[in-house]
């Protein structure tokens, strides 16, 4: 039964990542024009998201370790296995040219079962549809959705009105656990 639960998650992980690869080549200039950072922040979030990795690789063996920038304000999310490679982290990526900010929600124990890790696909799979379901009260294009652990960060730059909204349309996705909203808030986006 686990053997043919875990195939499952993997099959699903591989069919998701396939699908995933024609929207980006399609739709990627769109969504550039479209995204509310300038194109010069999207490259350097970019940038940021492969920098750390590669300086945090020494650091890291063993972990669990995500990282996610947003308009030069980089979440750090996974596990690890103490404080102390917790904290190497954070002044690596702390280290990297154009991070703004950091907010590290590492957690210090073990690494994320394959079950668990197949858990937040789905709900980063369910948060982004019902963003895009209710796209008359938010773009679900100016959020970037992240789970860990069934715990959902999202990242923008929005509205009060806008963050609201979106808060309000992820409490009523199924799977979970915790909304961590870590929104830049700017009325000048107002209509």
């Amino acid at each position: 039964m686990t053997k043919s639960y875990k195939l499952f998650i993997l099959f699903f992980l591989f069919i998701t990542q396939l699908i995933a690869c024609v929207p980006v080549a399609v739709v990627s200039v769109p969504l550039s024009i479209s995204d509310r950072r300038a194109t010069e922040v999207q490259y350097i979030d970019q940038k940021i998201e492969f920098k750390a990795i590669l300086e945090t690789q020494d650091i890291s063996e063993g972990s669990n370790i995500s990282f996610v920038s947003y308009n030069q304000t980089v979440l750090i999310a996974g596990e690890t296995a103490s404080e102390e490679i917790k904290t190497k982290i954070e002044l690596a990526v702390n280290g990297i040219e154009g991070v703004k900010n950091i907010k590290n929600f590492l957690l210090v124990g073990e690494n994320s079962s394959l079950k668990s890790q197949g858990l937040d696909v789905v709900a980063t799979s369910n948060v982004k549809s019902r963003l895009f379901l209710n796209e008359s009260k938010v773009s679900p294009l100016h959020i970037k959705v992240y789970s860990e652990r069934q715990e959902v960060y999202l990242l923008g730059l929005l509205t009060q009105e806008e963050a609201d909204a979106a808060i309000s349309i992820v409490k009523s996705s199924k799977g979970i656990k915790k909304i961590i909203p870590l929104f830049e808030i700017d009325e000048k986006f107002k209509k």
